[in-house]
């Protein structure tokens, strides 16, 4: 059997990705596992599906049992899928309805157990009942009362009214209310009937924009559980707040005698540099150059260099430095001889390629193998063509060398010769 570094990498990599996307999955849905499940899943058709989608709450008596695992068209009806915990029975009379949660529009499907058996198959769709929405309420109101005719109608509770009017006090007065209701809703028929044209309106845009709206909520819950959560750490910051504060209460009130003269004098500083704000300006400004400037030379290196002129003046100390040079037996005021000449600037030149003399007599004994010398060699005879004056062309008269300089002379003549010390007195050669 081979080890895992002698196989393909490529599929050892594919086949561990593999498993751990299968694991990953597992995780994720294990409660739609067979083996993992409690309860059991049922089904119902409806007529429409009303705003009831996936994760809905499922509640049978006002307790939710379980969620809407689907919402799905199957034909001209709504096939809606639920899961309910294992301890809640339902029978082979179930009903069904969907039903307004919150007034923001969020459903729910609330289950009526009914019967003896067990349910088995889909709840028909005489044994549901679809959402009843609030245009749809406010639109029936609407029709109705467009197709009324408020004038007939004020003129028969009229008619009623006088019928009534030999009738006891009490329902003679509730007659007569009625009426003036009547009359107060033949006069306002047309404020009435755009009240409730608005209010289709609102709801309608209240309708379409419910998803946004139910989102905006769940935002909504979300940070006051975020809020929640971190209450301890606010009240902990409040608390603290509030000692610090009682701190700095009771530091002022043990110190109001000496604070009292600081602030004082700090008030005075603060109002000196106010009327003098203009220097304070020009004097960041030079602040600003000479920080540059110092940060310039303390750069160089792990050293200080700077040129104060005329931080002592010269009048005053030069006397001192003469009387001290003067001890010594030294005048400041006479150069050395290396102060004399100008210093060698730059590097220092190439020494020249070593060049034989000629023989001239200078650089030693004369060079008699030279053939193009200035002298000519001791022997030769004049030569050159007849009848041209000596000397010819390529002959040369041989001059001797001129003597040697003295010693102790200029070069290139020796050096001096060194003179032994006299005698001192009683060192004799023994006489």
């Amino acid at each position: 059997m081979r080890t895992f570094s002698e196989r393909n990498p490529l599929t050892i990599g594919a086949i561990g990705l593999g498993i751990t996307f299968t694991v990953m999955l597992l995780a994720l849905n294990y409660d739609k596992l067979p083996f993992f499940q409690t309860g059991r899943t049922y089904s119902a058709y409806f007529a429409e599906a009303g705003g009831l989608v996936a994760g809905s709450a499922v509640q049978v008596s006002g307790f939710r049992v379980g969620q809407v695992s689907s919402v799905e068209l199957d034909g001209p009806r709504v096939l809606v899928k639920f899961h309910v915990d294992g301890g809640v029975h339902l029978g082979d009379r179930t009903e069904a309805a969907i039903k307004l949660k919150t007034v923001l529009g969020t459903k729910l499907l609330a289950v009526t157990p009914r019967g003896d058996g067990q349910l088995t198959g889909p709840i028909p769709l005489d044994r549901t009942r679809p959402a009843y929405q609030l245009p749809d309420a406010l639109g029936d109101l609407t029709t109705t009362i467009s197709g009324l005719k408020t004038d007939q109608l004020s003129n028969s509770l009229a008619v009623l009214a006088d019928t009534f009017s030999d009738t006891p006090p009490d329902l003679k007065a509730a007659v007569q209310g009625l009426a003036r209701f009547s009359k107060s809703l033949d006069e306002r028929d047309t404020q009435l009937r755009d009240l409730l044209g608005n209010a289709n309106k609102a709801t309608t845009v209240l309708s379409e924009r419910s998803d946004e709206i139910v989102n905006l909520v769940a935002k909504t819950n979300a940070l006051l559980v975020q809020l929640k959560s971190q209450s301890s750490a606010l009240d902990q910051i409040s608390n603290n707040l509030s000692a610090v504060a009682q701190q700095v209460k009771g530091f002022i009130a043990e110190n109001r005698n000496t604070l009292k003269p600081t602030l004082d004098k700090l008030n005075e500083v603060l109002t000196i540099v106010d009327n003098r704000k203009e220097r304070v300006q020009k004097a960041l400004t030079g602040l600003n150059s000479f920080s540059l400037r110092l940060g310039e030379t303390v750069s160089s290196g792990p050293f200080y260099e700077a040129y104060v002129a005329n931080l002592l003046p010269g009048q005053f100390v030069q006397p001192f430095i003469d009387a001290a040079f003067s001890d010594l037996g030294l005048d400041p005021n006479v150069l050395l001889p290396t102060q004399r000449a100008d210093p060698e600037v730059g590097q220092p030149a190439t020494p020249p390629l070593p060049i034989p003399f000629p023989r001239t007599g200078q650089g030693g004994e004369p060079r008699m193998n030279i053939p193009d010398a200035i002298t000519g060699n001791p022997g030769d005879h004049p030569c050159g063509a007849p009848g041209v004056a000596l000397p010819g062309p390529g002959c040369y008269p041989y001059r001797e060398p001129p003597p040697a300089p003295p010693p102790g002379g200029p070069p290139p003549g020796p050096p001096a010769p060194a003179i032994a010390p006299p005698d001192l007195p009683g060192e004799g050669g023994g006489q």
